[in-house]
């Protein structure tokens, strides 16, 4: 989860800017990270470890 800590006397707006730039760069991560296999292609991978291996 992104945090930022407002500085005293800091204007909302600059903490803001700086918690959307935090919480950007988190869910570009989050994106790079997530990847989706479907039944077969599962399936198929599986297959293929187990000849590699087997």
């Amino acid at each position: 989860m992104a945090s930022v800590v407002v500085k005293e006397g800091e204007p909302i707006e600059k903490a803001l800017k700086r918690f959307q730039k935090v919480a950007a760069a988190n869910k570009s991560e989050a994106r790079k990270r997530e990847y989706h296999l479907s039944k077969k292609e599962k399936r198929i991978y599986k297959q293929n470890q187990n000849k590699k291996f087997g």
